[in-house]
């Protein structure tokens, strides 16, 4: 993800700031890698979601492989919303 993002009144990815972009490690890490990584996150810090499989990987990453530049909060935030009163 590349660009600002403002969350719970905190700017984060500011460049100018020293905040840089996240690094890209996609390529370096397997789908079962990665599914393993996001059903944490979503398992951790009182987060209750079901599991990532890596076919769920699979099927993202099957369907952005053209992609060649790196997502902004805007483009992530207009496909996934925060839920109301997050």
């Amino acid at each position: 993800m590349y660009g600002k993002m403002t969350m719970h009144g905190k700017q984060y990815g500011d460049v100018a700031a020293g905040q840089a972009a996240m690094t890209p490690l996609g390529q370096m890490l397997k789908d079962e890698e990665i599914a393993g990584v996001l059903t944490y996150v979503r398992q951790s810090w009182g987060n209750n979601l079901p599991p990532v499989s890596a076919a769920q990987v699979k099927k993202v990453r099957d369907a952005n492989k053209a992609r060649t530049s790196m997502y902004t909060p805007e483009e992530i935030l207009k496909e996934h919303p925060f839920p109301a009163g997050k």
